[in-house]
Parts: structure tokens; C-alpha cells; sequence
């Protein structure tokens, strides 16, 4: 793993790269300055012995946080045959007794993040209605797609293992410069003319390919997730339509292009599709039903929604006024209710904070799966005060919001934000990013190891600048990456 500072610039590659989609790339800094988000010029090569050692930590990862997401469900009341006959209104979770209660989740929405957790298991569908003998009537099992996500991973090269930071698990972004942007910008500037070239296979996982020469093809995602779904719910159409929704209040047009790319790989994949925004999905009272309203007073246009992608986190969705509704209308015994792509247990389960210490009390005493982890407590544990050195991140955040890097005691650099507001944190041991030369200054990498579909998929690189660098926001630049033979 290396930096390359001074690598081809092309011509015109503004204009280039927006026309791919990344039309978010110029902002203003708070401080007036303006900056361009991808990097031109730099970019990191990798050895084919570095792509595989992130290939194993990221399937390793994956494979430790479906369990941890078996043991987080496993403590919550309502994961047995009792808790899930106390109805919808009568509460038995307590922060006592619950694990997801502890860290903030409302009750109300238990029984569906533990449904769509155990889709394959008939026993955890939700049932209103019980037979004369008073057991509960037996239902097939659902199915709950699920088609990205990423970790951010430390990684400095050859002799050291890549370490989980965070799990961005439900409404990832940075797609669009990972998947499209630097794979043209490989091609465009011949950096790489090798067979490997770079880690990157994210649009095909996505899409799928045909059968090639001596190797089988591969439906994709989208395709394998939806034929998944049709066997639980065979009412559906052979290729039903999906909408994708986004937060039209996030103006950069980030979560715009994010959904309209993934909207575009579905739609390659052979479904129809129809991009919408969050403020259009509604619902219809008298029916039960989640529709897609067109606009004010068009209520009489409405559509049911079957299928619906939202990049929109569920964290925020559970707080909302009428977020019960759609909850209710998940929990429908005849599987009619709306099928949410990434489903709820992703936040709840895989996407906060909370999962690091939990990852740790698993398999912090394990030397071949613990090598991929950093002790990890939640702040009001004792073992949080065995650290003097770490990092303290709030359970609820995102894009480095609220974080405090502390060495020796000392703080180092902090993201003061509105996350953390309900003083939920958790500390994780202080694993500095890596520092390379840039032609500012020092800058610090962060792995983006994509997950398509559970499998890992390619690679993304954004890095930070000094020493406010060390904590990833939303204000660090993309570096492209590329292969080498070696």
C-alpha cells in the first residue's frame, strides 16, 4: 500500500466525472474555502496480497457481526414465543431486560427488526390471532432483502491487519465515486494495465454477469434478492417495482445520485423502478397501506407500495410521527405489508455503534477473530476506564459526528455535532489512521470495504487532512485506488 501524489491529471475531468454522477463534488468549508471532494492526481496502489488480506477481513467481519446481531436479538424479551403474544401496545422490554431498549430503540418496533432478523424462521413472524386452543397459528416465513454495506476499516499495508473502525450498514454512501467514478478514472488515465487492475466489483455484484469461459455467471443482487422475496410472497409480479427513496433536505445531492445509481443498477437488473422522494410516501388510513403519493392534493394518483429501497436511517424513520403505522403495517400476518430494502434490523442490529462493544465481548478472547477488532466498551462500563487512549463515538452517529480522539489522556481532536444528544456513547481503543505525504500535508486513509449482497466487493479511499484528518467526516476527499501485480 502505497501514495502516489503526483499521478495523470486529466483534461476536463470535472465535466467527466459529473457526467458520471458525481455531481456533488465542489463544496464551500465553513471556513469559506472552497475544495474539490475527489482527489485529481493522487492515488493509493495496492499489492494482489493486500486486496486479499481485505477480502478475508471483510468476510471474517460479516460473519462475526451476523452473530453479534443473533446475540443482540437474543436479548430481547419479544425474541420468544411469550414476548411476541403480549401484542403490540403491551410492553415488556425494559433497558433491564432488553438489549435494544438499553440502547434507545423504541419498543414499538421490536417485533419487526427481530422478524426481519429471523426471516427464515416461522416461529418469529408476528401473529395477532390465536387458534381456540389458544396456541399460535403457524405462518411460512418472510423474506427481507438486504443488498449493501459497508465497513471502514484501518489498513496500512504489507505486516499489518486491517481493523473494523465502524459498520455503516443501512444507508451507506459514497457509491457512486466507488463503483463508477474511479473505475472510469482507471481506464481514462491507463494507470493500471494489468489483469487485476483494481478491487472493484461492486456495479457487477449489483447487476450480476453472464457465463464466461470456465466460469459460472452470477444472477446479482438485485435478482437473486427479489426471486428470495417471490418465494415468501409468490402473489408479488415476477418483476415488481421498486422505488427508491431519498431525504430531498440534503441539498448537496449526494443521497440523490447514491439512490439514482443504485436505482439504475436494479433497473439494468431487469425490474421497473421509479426514484422518489421521502415527503412522497404516504399513508392510506383506511386501508393500511404504504402508497407513493406524487404531490400535494394528488392523493388520488397514489400507488401501494409493494417494494421500496430508502436511504433514509431507520433511526430517525422510528421517531417520527407515524412511524407506528408502518411498523404496523409490517408486522400484516398475510405478508401484504410493505417490504423495506435495507429493513430495520440493519440500523438496529448491524448499523450503530453499539455493535463494536458487543463485537468484543464476543470475540475479544478469540486471537484469530479478535485480530480484526479494537477493544471496544460502551462509556459507562469499567472497561472503558482501562482505556487512555481511544476513541469515544456516539451510539446514534454518523459521518464522524460527535467523535473525541483522546491519546494518553490527552484529547486530540473532537466533531462536536447534534449526535449524542441522549448520552449514549461507546469507547473504542485509539487506533490512529495511517499517515501519508500529500501536497498540503499529512493526510490519513480510511478503508471503504464494500459488501454487495454479504459478499465483499471492492474498495473505496477517503481521507482526512492533519490532525482533525484522523476523524472521517464529510468534508474528507475520495482517492482512487488501483492493483498491482506484486
Amino acid at each position: 500500500m502505497r501514495r502516489i501524489p503526483y499521478g495523470p491529471v486529466r483534461d476536463g475531468w470535472q465535466l467527466t466525472n459529473y457526467s458520471l454522477g458525481l455531481t456533488y463534488n465542489d463544496d464551500v468549508l465553513p471556513d469559506g474555502t472552497a475544495y474539490s471532494y475527489w482527489q485529481e492526481g493522487p492515488y493509493y496502489e495496492f499489492t494482489a496480497a493486500e486486496i486479499e488480506e481485505l477480502e478475508a477481513a471483510t468476510t471474517a467481519l460479516y460473519a462475526m457481526c451476523l452473530e453479534a446481531g443473533d446475540w443482540m436479538a437474543g436479548q430481547c424479551p419479544r425474541r420468544t414465543a411469550e414476548g411476541r403474544r403480549q401484542g403490540f401496545f403491551t410492553s415488556v422490554c425494559t433497558a433491564d431486560s432488553c438489549f435494544l431498549t438499553r440502547i434507545g430503540i423504541p419498543e414499538y418496533t421490536h417485533e419487526q427488526i427481530l422478524r426481519t432478523w429471523f426471516d427464515g424462521d416461522a416461529e418469529t413472524w408476528t401473529h395477532r390471532d390465536k387458534d381456540p386452543d389458544g396456541r399460535l397459528p403457524m405462518q411460512t416465513p418472510d423474506y427481507s432483502p438486504t443488498v449493501y454495506g459497508r465497513f471502514d476499516l484501518w489498513y496500512n499495508g504489507a505486516g499489518t491487519v486491517p481493523r473494523l473502525l465502524e459498520f455503516n450498514a443501512q444507508t451507506p454512501t459514497s457509491l457512486v465515486e466507488g463503483a463508477v467514478i474511479q473505475w472510469h478514472w482507471m481506464d481514462q488515465t491507463g494507470v493500471a494495465q494489468h489483469e487485476w487492475r483494481q478491487w472493484n466489483s461492486i456495479h457487477e455484484r449489483l447487476v450480476g454477469w453472464e457465463d464466461q469461459p470456465g466460469e459460472p455467471g452470477d444472477p446479482g443482487a438485485w435478482r437473486r434478492n427479489i426471486a428470495k422475496l417471490r418465494e415468501a410472497r409468490p402473489w408479488l409480479p415476477e418483476k415488481p417495482k421498486i422505488y427508491f427513496a431519498y431525504e430531498t433536505s440534503e441539498t448537496s445531492g449526494e443521497d440523490r445520485m447514491n439512490v439514482a445509481y443504485l436505482m439504475a443498477t436494479a433497473e439494468e437488473a431487469g425490474f421497473p423502478v421509479e426514484l422518489i422522494a421521502m415527503s412522497q410516501i404516504g399513508w392510506d388510513v383506511a386501508g393500511d397501506r404504504v402508497l407513493f403519493v406524487p404531490g400535494p392534493g394528488q392523493e388520488h394518483r397514489a400507488e401501494p407500495i409493494d417494494v421500496v429501497f430508502m436511504l433514509y436511517p431507520w433511526e430517525w424513520f422510528w421517531h417520527e410521527e407515524g412511524g407506528k403505522a408502518f411498523f404496523r403495517n409490517m408486522a400484516d400476518p398475510e405478508k401484504r405489508g410493505t417490504v423495506w430494502i435495507e429493513p430495520p434490523y440493519k440500523a438496529a442490529l448491524l448499523g450503530n455503534k453499539a455493535l463494536l462493544p458487543v463485537l468484543w465481548k464476543l470475540f475479544g478472547d478469540d486471537p484469530e477473530r479478535s485480530k480484526y477488532l479494537l477493544p471496544s466498551y460502551f462509556a459507562e462500563s469499567s472497561g472503558a476506564g482501562s482505556l487512555r487512549s481511544y476513541a469515544k463515538k456516539p451510539v446514534w452517529g454518523r459521518e464522524g459526528g460527535s467523535v473525541t480522539l483522546v491519546r494518553d489522556g490527552v484529547p486530540l481532536t473532537s466533531t462536536p455535532s447534534e449526535y449524542g444528544a441522549d448520552g449514549r456513547y461507546i469507547v473504542q481503543e485509539l487506533c490512529e489512521l495511517p499517515s501519508f505525504d500529500g501536497l498540503e500535508g499529512t493526510v490519513h486513509p480510511v478503508i471503504g470495504s464494500w459488501l454487495i449482497d454479504g459478499e465483499p466487493a471492492g474498495m473505496g479511499i477517503r481521507e482526512g487532512l492533519g490532525t482533525a484528518g484522523l476523524v472521517t467526516t464529510n468534508t474528507c476527499n475520495f482517492v482512487p485506488h488501483v492493483v498491482g501485480i506484486a
